[in-house]
């Protein structure tokens, strides 16, 4: 997975606003994120039950830092 997927993935997490931005307007949600054409795709068949389980699966790759104390 690509940095610019990790960040994605990481604000979606964090920022609720973006993940909205994420599910409804894919395109306005990767300005600024150079994702490859499969990591869109990927992207692109994610909805909001099956990105908690994608984003899960990456554990504390994606949360790391993010929690008071631990970054």
């Amino acid at each position: 997975m690509s940095e610019a997927l990790d960040q994605l993935v990481e604000r979606a997490i964090n920022d609720k606003s973006f993940r909205k931005l994420l599910f409804k307007d894919l395109d306005k949600a990767l300005e600024g994120y150079p994702v490859s054409d499969e990591e869109r795709t990927l992207l692109e068949n994610l909805d909001e039950t099956n990105f908690d389980e994608f984003a899960g699966g990456l554990g504390s790759r994606t949360t790391k830092g993010f929690m008071p104390g631990t970054g």
